[in-house]
């Protein structure tokens, strides 16, 4: 912006000028100042000052931001209301600010791609700038990201010629969508910006949602934490000097040791303190030196100065209190025309009263805003709020909701003040305003406080059924797109029992919808989701409707989801033909999409017309979420069916569109599918990062944990990196805490297989064979079976092996997908050949591996058919079949390109029987002649079991054979008989 940019004032709030000095807090000023120089280079800056209640925080911010607007800053300012808690507030009142200020022209062109997504926080911005794209109606993690995105946008814009100043005052306070958007802007805004953020860090006075923020932001970078602490003795010897006028060297050391004292080096105490001590005469100059000139007898102890604010309302006149009485309820800043409706003073005695007040040191004038006050200080106005007795605050809070009506008319403050003022009255206001408080909340993506208001509504009493019924499922959607969903299955409970008891077919169909939608994420869709949808169906009208599609589109993803593919395809197939015959063309693409559903029932190629179908409905209706499903499946039904090209092509030209909608939930899947393609392709780095910004993205999704999907990635990655000691702990945590289920039990044992801790493995083994995999889902059970069989091959657990092969014999022929995309591990045919190898059924196991092998190598899926050659190299040399040297010198060769050490090592292991030639010397059998290499190699019986996937006892078994057949008395002369044999390459026995 250009030198116009002067026209956006110093908010009226950091004008506030006090009469008291500023002291002591100069280190915290330079850090700032430091902070501001990094962000005027363009190194974006976050600053979180914390400290006790008056520990001078807002004089400190108020300090700088003077100094940074003076050196040509853009700042702006929005603080977080500790009565009426407005969603977003502090940053509506910092963006409302810069638009009524700044030239419309040059906000028109800083302005972002997604300007319309504003108007959820400044309705007016069009007004001011011009007609706006209306904001997009997505899924809530869309429509909140393009809104986070709009006002980095806008933040990003402004900086471009001119640093931003971004003050976010009492954090403490602030609500949940604040603290959101503040991730955001602190991770993701690359500007000349600096955030400086205050909040009170005393532990009972940080709420969850704060503490949560604080550590999030500490992992960013460019995030400076300050504190502000008590003033020393020297500070409080400079504060009394320049608030005297008196030199320091002339204040006595006993109003310094009083004032410290009493104050505890608090620096509102110490204001408060100062004006009290000159308002009774306690101080004052005596032979040109200030002096206590009275004992201090009432404000003796730290406790008593505490209560300084409430004693002096003792001094004012009967109007003034009654004046701050209505401003303390009103809130922190008050309009005088609404504290004048409230009390009924006469326009004289107001004013009176209002500039006693003020002179008072209570309450200040906010410069810029007309005739409006706040407090000098929380503190100051709870004060005053906690001295009135209940009837008092009730009649009050009453008669500013009834001022209110008459001005301002803001739903949740008018929501606040009615709720607050029962029971004197006015319960079917309070019960109306929360309703529109939450509206209003919803509007604006708010959805936690939209939550609260219509619980508040729900609980105050809304005497039509109906009306109830709906504001319960507002609750529901509220709670399910704020993340909370077992509160939003709660409410689409309660509306399902008011749809039943009056056979309201529409209503159950709409909270059995909603009960569906909210399980999804979470992945807690059972038998009560069918039920509900099902019962709904039987309710709803006979004949086609727009309706029942609705219910049988939810109704076949639920199915899916559930494992019953059967029933999703039959599902499936009534509602794409009633969608046809409604004529619906968006409710047909949305329940075309949910084919993937019926993947197992489905031919593929049915399948992908379904979805391509889908794809060009939702194009032609201008669907982007369902678009974007659309080509998402495609490539996920691509995957499982071994066509991995096309699926990355169809992943490149997704990830395009979903740059364009910012639609976070289709960027995560768009990134998890490409580390899972990466891994299967053997490019180990791509996958590691892929799934990193999957994971990134998935912060900007609430209600939806992806900790697991991201667990699965890098437990993958990693161990072909031979890197998992660096997740072990991430698995620990996941696999314990009394929740050793789902795939982390198997994920665990595979682990400490992989670490060498056998004993260990065995033990979680048989666990896992005791427990049996048939009460997990379906999408936990297959992958907690493969991570189970990886760690029965490794230690060698012919039982457990036995059980596996059994479970996933089924799946020989196809290509291991788990869940929908969350990883692949290519040919089952791999598991079905390794847990075979395992029980001694080799042939059978060379014939699953020769399987493995193909379809690997059809697929392209490089780590996996590496793996695949590995075991067919083992089963080879059982069998005593001479390619077994082709398959181990490929596999070694593609595990070297890819990257995977730890395949390497046991590939190694094998050793010479890839060379051999004739039979083996002496009666020796293939095992043998590989074992007796690794002696030969100096290894112990158990490091050959953990190289062969066999227990330390069979290994010491076949050791012991070996010194029979071949007369060696020891592993030394048994190491030489190799040698001279040619069955290694060691030239000289181990030492």
């Amino acid at each position: 912006m250009d030198e116009r940019e002067r026209s956006v004032p110093l908010p009226g709030p950091l004008r506030l000028l006090s009469s008291l000095p500023f002291v002591g807090r100069w280190d915290q000023l330079g850090a700032l100042a430091s902070a501001l120089e990094a962000a005027a280079a363009g190194s974006r800056r976050v600053v979180l000052i914390g400290g006790e209640a008056g520990s001078g925080k807002s004089r400190l911010v108020r300090e700088f931001a003077r100094i940074a607007y003076a050196e040509g800053s853009v700042v702006l300012h929005g603080a977080c209301d500790p009565v009426v808690r407005t969603p977003y507030g502090p940053f509506v009142e910092a963006l409302e600010h810069l638009v009524r200020f700044a030239p419309p022209d040059r906000l028109r062109a800083v302005i972002g791609p997604a300007a319309g997504e504003l108007t959820r926080l400044i309705p007016d911005l069009p007004s001011r700038i011009g007609a706006l794209p209306a904001p997009m109606e997505a899924d809530q993690d869309t429509e909140r990201y393009r809104l986070y995105s709009a006002v980095s946008d806008l933040l990003t814009g402004v900086s471009t010629v001119r640093p931003v100043v971004l003050v976010l005052e009492d954090g403490h306070w602030a609500d949940t969508p604040s603290l959101l958007l503040l991730r955001h802007v602190a991770r993701s805004v690359d500007a000349r910006l600096l955030v400086v953020a205050t909040f009170r860090d005393t532990e009972a006075e940080v709420p969850a949602d704060l503490s949560d923020t604080l550590v999030d932001l500490r992992r960013s970078d460019g995030v400076v934490r300050i504190r502000v602490g008590a003033l020393s003795r020297a500070d409080l010897l400079d504060f009394v000097g320049r608030a005297s006028g008196v030199h320091a060297d002339q204040v006595v050391g006993e109003v310094a040791d009083e004032v410290a004292r009493l104050t505890q080096g608090n620096a509102f105490l110490l204001c408060e303190l100062w004006q009290s001590l000159v308002e009774t005469g306690s101080v004052g100059a005596e032979d040109g030196h200030l002096r206590l000139l009275q004992p201090l007898d009432e404000i003796a102890t730290p406790e008593s100065v505490r209560e300084l604010a409430s004693q002096r309302l003792h001094r004012l006149d009967d109007a003034t209190t009654e004046l701050l009485e209505v401003g303390a309820v009103a809130g922190p800043d008050f309009a005088l025309a609404t504290v004048r409706a409230a009390t009924g003073l006469a326009d004289e005695d107001l004013l009176v009263a209002v500039e006693q007040a003020r002179a008072s040191g209570m309450i200040e004038e906010i410069p810029g805003r007309g005739l409006e006050y706040r407090f000098t200080h929380e503190l100051v106005r709870r004060a005053v709020y906690d001295r009135l007795p209940g009837h008092r605050r009730a009649a009050l809070h009453l008669r500013i909701g009834e001022a209110l009506e008459d001005g301002d008319r803001q739903a949740s403050g008018l929501a606040y003040h009615f709720t607050a003022a029962l029971p004197l009255g006015g319960a079917e206001r309070a019960v109306e305003y929360n309703l529109q408080a939450a509206s209003a909340a919803a509007a604006s993506l708010a959805f936690d406080e939209a939550a609260d208001h219509l619980r508040v509504a729900i609980d105050l009493g809304i005497e039509d059924d109906r009306r109830r019924a709906e504001a319960l499922l507002d609750l529901g959607t509220a709670c399910m797109r704020s993340g909370s969903a077992p509160d939003a299955m709660a409410a689409y409970r309660e509306v399902a029992g008011a749809a039943r008891a009056t056979a309201d077919g529409d209503l159950l169909a709409q909270a059995a919808i909603g009960f569906a939608a909210a399980s999804w994420r979470p992945r807690i869709m059972d038998e009560v989701s069918i039920d509900m949808l099902e019962e709904a169906l039987g309710l709803l009208p006979e004949g086609d409707s727009h309706r029942r599609v609705e219910v049988l589109a939810s109704l076949v993803r639920t199915l899916g989801a559930c494992g019953d593919v059967e029933r999703a395809r039959a599902t499936l197939e009534t509602g794409v033909a009633m969608a046809r015959r409604v004529g619906d063309r968006a409710s047909l693409a949305r329940t075309l999409v949910q084919a993937i559903f019926a993947r197992g029932a489905l031919p593929t190629a049915a399948i992908l017309d379904m979805l391509s179908e889908a794809n060009s409905l939702a194009a032609e209706v201008g669907d982007l979420e369902i678009d974007a499903q659309a080509r998402l499946w495609h490539c996920i039904v691509l995957i499982a069916n071994g066509s991995l090209d096309a699926a990355r092509r169809e992943l490149v030209a997704q990830g395009a569109a979903a740059a364009r909608a910012r639609q976070p939930f289709i960027s995560y899947i768009n990134d998890y599918l490409g580390s899972t393609l990466a891994l299967c392709t053997g490019h180990l780095a791509a996958a590691a990062d892929a799934a990193e910004r999957a994971n990134d993205w998935g912060r900007h999704m609430r209600g939806g944990d992806v900790s697991g999907n991201y667990g699965i990635q890098m437990f993958g990655v990693r161990r072909e990196q031979g890197r998992l000691a660096e997740v072990a702990p991430v698995v620990r945590m996941l696999a314990g805490a009394g929740n050793l289920g789902g795939p982390w039990r198997g994920g665990l044992a595979a682990l400490v297989a992989e670490l060498g801790m056998t004993d260990h493995a065995l033990d979680l083994l048989a666990g896992i064979r005791s427990d049996g995999f048939a009460d997990e889902v379906p999408w936990t059970r297959l992958v907690s079976m493969i991570y189970t069989a990886d760690a029965a091959t490794a230690v060698g657990d012919a039982r457990m092996s036995a059980i596996l092969y059994q479970e996933l014999e089924p799946l020989a022929g196809t290509n291991v997908l788990i869940g929908q995309g969350i990883t692949c591990y290519g040919a089952a045919d791999r598991y079905l050949g390794m847990l075979a190898l395992t029980t001694g059924e080799v042939a059978v196991a060379a014939r699953h591996l020769e399987a493995a092998v193909l379809l690997n190598r059809e697929m392209g899926a490089a780590t996996w058919l590496a793996h695949s050659l590995y075991h067919q190299g083992r089963a080879q040399v059982q069998l005593g079949d001479r390619g077994a040297g082709a398959a181990l010198e490929e596999a070694e060769q593609l595990a070297g390109v890819i990257g995977m050490p730890s395949l390497l090592s046991r590939i190694r292991a094998v050793g010479v029987p890839r060379a051999m030639a004739g039979e083996p010397p002496d009666g020796l059998s293939a095992r043998e002649v590989e074992i007796l290499h690794l002696v030969a190699r100096g290894l112990s019986n158990r490091d050959i079991g953990a190289r062969l996937f066999i227990s330390e006892h069979t290994a010491a078994n076949h050791v012991r054979s070996i010194l029979r057949k071949t007369g060696c008395a020891n592993r030394t002369q048994a190491a030489s008989y190799a040698f001279r044999h040619g069955l290694t390459d060691t030239p000289e026995p181990p030492v």
